[in-house]
């Protein structure tokens, strides 16, 4: 089964991902959530293992997608189907993964998972290709309760 993170907020996101052997980590691009390039670059500096995913928001990011592509080592786009031309049309020259309305190149597809048990439970009797995890807040500057994702984890015998 296939993990990705989705909007990555910090680096301590990224680490728990890498420590769970996720497959990929996805920063937002072309919207609120968007981290500034020089935080992506040290979160990913920081951070080995997953491969990385610019969830882009709103084609009119591609500027910004192009900027980012030439300074960030991306392994693919998260796209929505309406998007998926534009954004298509002007990265055919990359060698990218494409997420298309969570489904990895138009095949396989992502489950967003919430962590909790029963979610965890549907998990284990489904076997999903993959789940993806939408990231959050620290409760304060630093501070994150991964409980939750911990128990999650551990019940899909992973941790």
């Amino acid at each position: 089964m296939k993990i990705k993170f989705n909007n990555i907020r910090d680096l301590a996101d990224a680490r728990y991902a890498a420590a769970v052997m996720a497959d990929y980590i996805g920063f937002s691009i072309g919207d609120e959530n968007e981290l500034p390039t020089s935080t992506i670059q040290e979160i990913i500096g920081w951070c080995s293992g997953p491969e990385i995913i610019l969830e882009v928001k709103n084609a009119a990011a591609i500027e910004k997608v192009k900027a980012l592509l030439n300074i960030l080592p991306v392994n693919g786009l998260e796209v929505s189907a309406q998007d998926h031309p534009a954004m298509k049309e002007a990265f055919s020259e990359q060698n990218l993964l494409w997420i298309i309305d969570a489904k990895m190149n138009g095949e396989d597809e992502f489950v967003k998972a919430n962590p909790n048990a029963e979610a965890a439970e549907k998990i284990k009797e489904t076997e999903p290709w993959g789940i993806s995890m939408d990231c959050f807040e620290s409760v304060s500057t630093g501070i994150k309760d991964f409980s939750d994702w911990n128990d999650f984890f551990e019940a899909l015998e992973i941790l």
